[in-house]
C-alpha cells in the first residue's frame, strides 16, 4: 500500500540496486532518463521525465505492497495486467519473482513502444511477458473510444471517461479485447494475480465479466477511482467483489483513487 516519507528511499534501496542514480541525479530527469537495475534479479529500465511519477509511484510508493503481493503469489504466477503503460509494474514484479508469466495489455502506442525497447534491453523479459497493443473490456466489442493528452510522450491517464482528466481533450479509438476472451484464448483456468490500472475502465471490465471469469483470479490489486456516485465508484465495486468472495484491503491514493487487493476466501 502506498507509503509517504523516509520509507520511500527504504523502497528504493529494497528494489533498486543503484539508487545513488535517483538520490543524485533526480533533477536531471529533464535533461535525460534516468537509468535503473533492480534487485534481486537484475532487469535495466530507463526512467524518462514523462514517467517519473510512475516510477516513483510503483518503486517508491509502492502502491502495489510488492513484499507482500508475492508472499501470495505462487513460484511461476500467471499474471493479467491490464493497464501495463510502461510495463515498471510488469519490471518489479519479474525482479522478484522471475519465472513469472505475465499477459500484459496496454492501449496506447507510446507507452507499448517504451516497454518493448525495455525488452530488447532484456531479452529475458520476451520470455515473461506476451504484450498486446489493446484495450480490455467486460462487454465483448472491437474497439472502444479513449481520452488522452494531446502528446506524443508516455500516457498515464488516458480514459474511457472523457471528463477523467481535465488535460485528456484528444480522442482515439483502440482495440480491445475482453477479459474473457483473454482466459479463452490462453486456456487459463486459474489467474494468481489480476493486475488493473485502467483509468475507470475497472468498471466495465469487473461488472460486465461473468462471475467466474473474475473468480478465476486469485487476487486483484486494482487502482479504484471514483468516477460518479451512482455505481462506478469504490463503495459498490467493494460490496460488488466481497459478493463474489473477497476479502478486500484498501488505502486511498488521493481523494478519488483508491489501491485494492482483493483476495479470494476458500
Amino acid at each position: 500500500m502506498p507509503v509517504k516519507g523516509i520509507k520511500r528511499y527504504t523502497n528504493l534501496y529494497k528494489n533498486i540496486n543503484n539508487p545513488e542514480e535517483y538520490i543524485f541525479n533526480k533533477s536531471k530527469r529533464y535533461l535525460r532518463p534516468l537509468k535503473f537495475s533492480t534487485k534481486p534479479n537484475k532487469i535495466n529500465f530507463e526512467v524518462p521525465e514523462t514517467l517519473y511519477q510512475v516510477f516513483k509511484e510503483i518503486f517508491m510508493e509502492d502502491v502495489y505492497g510488492i513484499n507482500e503481493l508475492v508472499k501470495k503469489l505462487p513460484n511461476k504466477p500467471v499474471v493479467i495486467d491490464v493497464g501495463a503503460n510502461a510495463g515498471f509494474f510488469d519490471i518489479l514484479l519479474l525482479s522478484k519473482i522471475k519465472e513469472a508469466t505475465i499477459f500484459a495489455y496496454e492501449p496506447i502506442v507510446s507507452n507499448t513502444l517504451f516497454l518493448k525497447k525495455m525488452m530488447t534491453i532484456n531479452p529475458a523479459l520476451n520470455k515473461s511477458i506476451r504484450l498486446e497493443q489493446m484495450a480490455v473490456t467486460g462487454t465483448e466489442k472491437e474497439s472502444i473510444e479513449l481520452f488522452l493528452e494531446d502528446t506524443p510522450n508516455n500516457q498515464v491517464v488516458a480514459s474511457v471517461f472523457s471528463d477523467f482528466n481535465k488535460e485528456n481533450k484528444k480522442k482515439t479509438v483502440v482495440p480491445c479485447i475482453s477479459l474473457s476472451k483473454i482466459v479463452w484464448e490462453h486456456k487459463l483456468t486459474q489467474i494468481d494475480l489480476l493486475k488493473m490500472d485502467c483509468e475507470g475502465s475497472e468498471y466495465d471490465i469487473i461488472y460486465n465479466s461473468s462471475p467466474d471469469i473474475i473468480q478465476l483470479a486469485t487476487n486483484i490489486a486494482i487502482e479504484v477511482h471514483d468516477v460518479d456516485e451512482k455505481r462506478n465508484n469504490f463503495s459498490n465495486l467493494k460490496n460488488y467483489l466481497e459478493s463474489l468472495n473477497y476479502h478486500i484491503t484498501y488505502t486511498p491514493i488521493n481523494n478519488f483513487c483508491y489501491a485494492v487487493d482483493a483476495t479470494k476466501i476458500y
